[in-house]
């Protein structure tokens, strides 16, 4: 299966008909990762674990300030991962443009949208290669991992797949490298701006 977003290309294609074929020996013998390997995925998933800790610090600062949407304001603090994004999004679409730069700031909330998928991938999915190919592999058989990466679930007896180039991976990495810098410095500004010198700062 594809990953979310992705632009299937004809190696990746084929690679995903060749593992459709494959028993579940085959897979298992298909390379292991390697220590650059690793490194790229720990990176990935630390990333987002500091975006997400940063996230959780800017609805606390809006929700200080009543600036929740309304679609927030019912689960919060309670918002799942995947709604953190969304109900930022929704709160920076409603600020003054003279004082917030907004077409940077959805551009990076975007790239933590749509990498968020890999980050699901990474943690939850086993990780191979693909002989000969600069491509990952990735396998799980649970049902409630596939559909978090994925957004479907599993048939019978039968393993969720899904093929990524290992070149794109570590490009897609630095991208979410650069949101979460922007996410970082962010907090600060949006502390000062929006809350009063009297009120509760928030603490890392």
């Amino acid at each position: 299966m594809a990953l979310p977003g992705e632009n299937r290309t004809p190696k990746v294609i084929a690679i995903e008909e060749a593992i459709k074929k494959m028993s579940s020996q085959e897979l298992a013998a298909l390379p292991g990762l390697d220590g650059e390997d690793f490194k790229t995925f720990g990176t990935l998933i630390q990333h987002f674990c500091f975006i997400d800790l940063n996230l959780r610090r800017a609805l606390e600062l809006f929700a200080l300030k009543k600036m929740l949407p309304k679609s927030a304001e019912k689960l919060y603090p309670n918002l799942s991962d995947s709604m953190l994004t969304e109900a930022l999004t929704e709160i920076i679409k409603g600020m003054d443009p003279k004082v917030e730069d907004i077409p940077t700031a959805l551009t990076w909330l975007e790239v933590i949208s749509k990498t968020r998928g890999y980050r699901n991938l990474v943690g939850h999915f086993a990780g191979k290669r693909f002989p000969n190919q600069d491509v990952y592999v990735f396998v799980s058989k649970s049902d409630r991992d596939a559909r978090k990466a994925l957004g479907s679930g599993l048939a019978a007896h039968r393993v969720h797949t899904a093929v990524a180039g290992r070149s794109d991976f570590a490009e897609m990495t630095k991208s979410v490298e650069q949101a979460q810098s922007w996410l970082a410095k962010k907090i600060p500004e949006w502390d000062k701006r929006y809350l009063k010198a009297s009120e509760t700062k928030i603490q890392v």
